[in-house]
C-alpha cells in the first residue's frame, strides 16, 4: 500500500498564530495571521503563481500593517516548520515495513526549498508533489490525479492522510481511501484498518 502524507500539520508544524507572535507578541495577533495568511494571496504563494516579495508588497497595500513587520512575519515561517516527531516516526515504521511513502502538499517554493534542506524526513520519500512546483493546489482534483499518473499509483492502492476535511473529501471522491488528520495516534488506529506494520 502507498501512504500519501500532507506536510504542514501533519509532518511539520503549521501555525500562523504563533508565526505572528513570534514577531510581534502582542493582542490583535489571531487577526493579523487572518490577514497575511487566510487570504488569496498568500493560496497563491502555495500554487506558485506569487513571490514573497509580491505578497509582502500587496499585502502591506491592504492592510495597515508596518512593511518591515510583514516582512518578517513572512521571512518567519520557513524555520516555523517544524518537525512533529511523533509523526515522522511512523512515518519511517511504514516506510521499514515496505509501503510507498508520498508527499503532497500545498506550500510554496521558498518553504519547499527549506525543508528540502533541513528537514530529515524529506528524502524518505519515494515520491512528492509540491502545489507550486506544478501550479495545481488541493483540493483541485487534478493534483491528484497528478500525485498518481507521475508516480504509476493507483487510487485504491493508495492512503491519503490530511488534517483538511476538504482534501480529504476529494481525495474520497477520487476512489483514495483516506484519514482526516487530528493526532498521530488516532491515525496510526486508523490506519491499521488497510494495513500492517511493526
Amino acid at each position: 500500500m502507498n501512504i500519501i502524507f500532507d506536510i504542514g500539520n501533519v509532518l511539520v508544524k503549521w501555525d500562523p498564530v504563533d508565526i505572528v507572535r513570534s514577531v510581534i507578541n502582542a493582542p490583535g495577533a489571531v487577526r493579523v495571521a487572518e490577514h497575511l495568511f487566510d487570504h488569496a494571496d498568500w493560496h497563491e504563494v502555495d500554487r506558485g503563481c506569487l513571490t514573497i516579495p509580491e505578497i509582502i508588497q500587496r499585502a502591506v497595500e491592504r492592510t495597515d500593517i508596518d512593511e518591515d513587520i510583514v516582512t518578517a512575519i513572512y521571512q518567519a515561517v520557513p524555520a516555523s516548520l517544524t518537525p512533529i516527531a511523533e509523526n515522522i516516526d511512523l512515518l519511517l515504521q511504514l516506510k521499514r515495513a515496505g509501503h510507498g511513502i508520498y508527499a503532497l502538499s500545498n506550500m510554496g517554493l521558498d518553504n519547499a526549498a527549506y525543508l528540502a534542506k533541513t528537514a530529515p524526513f524529506w528524502n524518505e520519500f519515494d515520491g512528492k508533489v509540491i502545489s507550486a512546483e506544478v501550479k495545481l493546489i488541493k483540493p483541485d482534483p487534478a493534483i491528484y490525479e497528478y500525485l498518481l499518473e507521475k508516480n504509476g499509483l493507483t487510487n485504491s492502492g493508495c492512503i491519503f492522510i490530511d488534517d483538511s476535511l476538504i482534501n480529504v473529501h476529494t481525495a474520497e471522491n477520487l476512489g483514495i481511501k483516506s484519514i482526516h488528520f487530528q493526532s498521530s495516534a488516532q491515525v496510526a488506529t486508523e490506519l491499521r484498518k488497510y494495513i500492517s506494520w511493526a
